[in-house]
């Protein structure tokens, strides 16, 4: 139990600290300054900070949010994005590696292998680049290529890593595998590039209704090149794990957290958006928001509970939710553009996909 006590303290420290470096990253992002030099410094009075100033969560107690010289406010980003990414180090380390030892209730120890190391740290260096992308998102209305390119490159990079090791153990213990056409189709290097096409395809689909209704997109091209990271990230994920052994489930899981996504961004804006829609009356589009919130809910119940595992129930089902999500967006789309109920309203789609694809992270098994 001690020894759980320790590892788990050490990973919620280092995530910490690794949080602190990502508030760097995505304050530095919005001002095109260098993540590496200069050092920290208050961001007011441009004063460098002293060691001690950048404790983790602790400085900023202990300061009472305001800078140590000349006493501005230290904005409450700070300790939040540290202490989630120290959760989030310790919540990923029991998803992927297991508990270990009587303290998560075992009667004995439950040895970590290699393969769940690895899938940890890769889930860690993907949730490093998901909070930098919500952050940055949310502070400036801009999605970095710096942060969502690396995304896409890692999961492809992943599962190309995991294919050639896989393949390299095969043959030592069984020999050369049969290559042929099932060969191909199962390799997890296809599954990340298809699952990053497809993500990449439906982000784009919905956005440029926006250009055929309006003239304007619906979402910026920087949300099309997450639902790309998401897609490859997945893909590897899911390709590499013996529990799926076809596309079709990874399909289901990209198309899920997307339409998850959706569902956080209305929850998210909902109250405020609803409000001026009825003010200006717009029963059209608050009908038709209402009626893609219903049918999304009922559509992921019946996922979850089986229902739609004949495939043309899939299908047909799947279909109809794609036809209303697009019909919604136009609705949406015309009426914000003919009411204007969208002043200050906008928020970014970017931090609900990142939310979306956290939730699935430590959802979906490996």
């Amino acid at each position: 139990m001690t020894f759980s006590i320790i590892v788990l303290a050490f990973i919620l420290i280092t995530g910490l600290v690794v949080g602190s470096f990502l508030n760097v990253v995505i304050l530095r992002t919005v001002s095109g300054e260098s993540i590496v030099f200069p050092g920290s410094k208050c961001p007011k009075c441009q004063t460098p900070l002293k060691w001690y100033h950048n404790i983790p969560v602790l400085s900023y107690i202990c300061l009472r949010g305001k800078c140590a010289f000349c006493k501005t406010h230290i904005s409450i980003q700070y300790p939040i994005v540290e202490l989630l990414t120290g959760l989030l180090f310790v919540g990923l380390f029991i998803k992927f590696c297991n508990p270990f030892d009587p303290f998560f209730g075992l009667s004995s120890m439950n040895p970590i292998s290699w393969l769940q190391v690895c899938n940890y740290l890769f889930a860690l260096v993907i949730t490093c680049f998901f909070i930098a992308i919500a952050g940055t998102d949310i502070l400036e209305k801009k999605v970095a290529d710096a942060h969502t390119i690396p995304v896409i490159i890692l999961g492809v990079l992943y599962s190309v890593i995991y294919a050639i090791a896989t393949f390299i153990l095969y043959t030592k213990s069984l020999g050369f595998p049969k290559i042929n056409l099932d060969f191909f189709l199962t390799c997890p290097i296809l599954y990340s590039l298809a699952a990053a096409i497809l993500g990449f395809l439906i982000m784009e689909a919905v956005s440029r209704l926006g250009l055929v209704t309006v003239g304007a997109r619906a979402f910026g091209e920087g949300d099309s090149y997450i639902a790309a990271g998401i897609g490859a990230v997945f893909g590897a994920l899911l390709g590499c794990s013996p529990l799926y052994n076809s596309f079709l489930p990874i399909f289901n899981a990209i198309v899920a957290i997307l339409v998850l996504s959706a569902i956080i961004q209305i929850i998210v804006t909902i109250p405020l958006f609803v409000k001026k829609l009825i003010n200006n009356k717009n029963w059209i589009t608050l009908g038709t928001l209402s009626i893609f919130a219903i049918y999304t809910v009922g559509y992921l119940f019946a996922q979850n509970f089986g229902w739609l595992a004949n495939k043309a129930a899939y299908w047909s089902s799947t279909i109809v939710l794609v036809a209303l999500g697009l019909w919604t967006c136009r609705e949406l789309i015309c009426g914000i553009k003919a009411n204007k109920a969208a002043d200050g309203l906008y928020l970014p789609f970017g931090p609900a996909m990142i939310v979306a694809a956290l939730i699935a992270l430590f959802t979906l098994p490996y």
